[in-house]
């Protein structure tokens, strides 16, 4: 996981920086826009989630940040077999979390932004082990706990409001790609 949340870093430390030398960025997002994407999530499993982000200040340095939040499920079933042996692992994660992100117009159609996610993740999970004639099933294990996440993404508008939509998540157990679209209020 830890691997996961640093390549996320990585990538949005190159868009941000990376941007710097851009020769084409243009104004940031108006104070009081809105921001409603909609996702697929995909590796581990599939998922869906909804995030939403509100400009709170375009005037730090050639960007705009914004505040919002997030909530996603996602369902991944692990499976291992061998000779006469089988593993089977079922998860369920459902995650419902603040956000904040940091963007940049590189031109009037695309957008990239990075930022941080925290708040509270359901977790279930159950198991079943075939060995031989021997079957053992798991009851639902569950538990509640306070994650924290990286993200970085794009939007490519395809009109002044709507725009394809993509973004990398690290740091939690919810799919680390998604693709969607995104509505700009």
């Amino acid at each position: 996981m830890k691997v996961k949340g640093l390549l996320v870093a990585a990538v949005a430390a190159m868009l941000c920086f990376g941007a710097q030398n851009a020769s084409a960025i243009e104004a940031p997002n108006h104070e009081g826009d809105f921001n409603l994407n909609a996702h697929a999530g995909f590796v581990p499993g599939i998922g869906a989630n909804v995030s939403a982000d509100y400009v709170l200040v375009n005037s730090w340095w050639k960007g705009h940040f914004t505040i919002g939040g997030y909530v996603s499920f996602n369902r991944d079933v692990d499976v291992y077999k061998g000779v006469g042996y089988k593993y089977e692992q079922v998860y369920s994660n459902f995650a419902v979390m603040a956000r904040a992100t940091y963007g940049l117009n590189i031109t009037d159609r695309f957008e990239v932004h990075a930022g941080a996610m925290t708040g509270p993740c359901f977790r279930s999970w159950n198991y079943e082990v075939k060995d031989g004639a021997y079957t053992f099933t798991d009851d639902d294990d569950k538990e509640t706990v306070v994650d924290g996440a990286g993200v970085a993404g794009c939007r490519f508008f395809l009109s002044d409001n709507i725009a394809l939509s993509a973004e990398l998540i690290g740091g939690l157990y919810q799919s680390y790609l998604n693709l969607g679209v995104s509505f700009k209020f």
